[in-house]
């Protein structure tokens, strides 16, 4: 669930700011705190999120 919360909260703060600035990112740690664990998590892991099921 953390990385799902991440995703929607890193597009939702795209409404706000649309690119990836110092302020966007911390509008994005402020929503999401794992947003660090998260974005590891979708590093190491993402491809699979592409697999045909």
């Amino acid at each position: 669930m953390f990385v799902i919360d991440y995703v929607i909260v890193h597009e939702l703060a795209h409404l706000l700011e649309s690119n990836h600035t110092p302020r966007f990112w911390n509008i994005v740690r402020t929503q999401a705190p794992p947003m660090e664990k998260a974005k590891a998590w979708l590093k190491e892991n993402g491809q699979i999120l592409e697999e045909d099921v």
